[in-house]
Parts: C-alpha cells; structure tokens; sequence
C-alpha cells in the first residue's frame, strides 16, 4: 500500500523483479553477470535430437572447458490441457578444446538417450553457457 492507495503491479513485472532480486543475491555457482556476456551460445538450432550452434568468446583471453546448458522445453500442442508426463529435459555438454579470444566455436550436441517420439507436441532447443575457464596470461 502506497499513500493510502493499494498499487497492482502485473505478475510478470513481479516474476521480472524476483528473479532480478535472485541473480543480484548471487551464489558461489554462478557466473558473474559480466563473465556471462563473454561466452556465449548463438544461433542454436534443433535437427531431430541434435542441437547445434555457435559459441563465441568476446573475452580478451582465450577460454576452455566451457559447459553448455542444453534445454529441450517441450510445447504441448494444447497447452490450455497439457499431458501429465512432460518429457523436457536438461542436458550439460562441456566443448572439447580452446577458443581464442575473439574467436568462435561450432558445437552439435546428441544426447545419449534420444528425445520421445510424441505427436501431442513438439521439442523447442535451447543452449547458454553455464561455465568456462578464462585462461589469463600472468602479469609480466
């Protein structure tokens, strides 16, 4: 209540602003907001179970064992009365070798367990970076 007035604040703005109060919380298990914006997962696509993309390092130093997120977000083709058994799931797959700093990488991603085959909805594809090592040259 403001000055005697209740105020609505729409629930998306309420979800933006708790998950704004959550990532400014932080933890040790995530990336620094800044570090996130020099690694990063582009042009991700779905071909079957295999998702596929580009990551490019922004950084100025080189980075390696970098760990991607892999989302397969299930859409029910009738989402007014979706199924019970939602088959979505999370994969994490770490990229073999270094990217330079400025460079990219391509990466295609298959999952040991294939997707479901399913005719009530479809598989949407989604990959962000989760971690990576910024390999820093000593001070000279």
């Amino acid at each position: 209540m403001v000055g005697g007035l209740m105020m609505r604040i729409p629930r998306v703005t309420l979800l933006v602003l708790a998950l704004f109060a959550t990532a400014a919380a932080g933890s040790d298990d995530e990336l620094d907001p800044r570090a996130v914006s020099k690694v990063t997962a582009q042009n991700v696509t779905l071909q079957g179970d295999a998702v596929s993309g580009v990551v490019s390092n922004t950084s100025p130093h080189t980075v390696r064992d970098v760990k991607l997120q892999i989302t397969y977000a299930w859409l029910w083709k009738n989402e007014r009365h979706p199924g019970t058994d939602n088959p979505g799931r999370t994969d994490w797959y770490t990229l073999a070798g270094e990217i330079p700093a400025g460079g990219t990488m391509p990466f295609t991603y298959r999952p040991a367990s294939p997707l479901p085959k399913r005719n009530d909805g479809t598989f949407e594809a989604s990959a962000k970076v989760d971690s990576f090592t910024e390999i820093v040259p000593p001070a000279q």
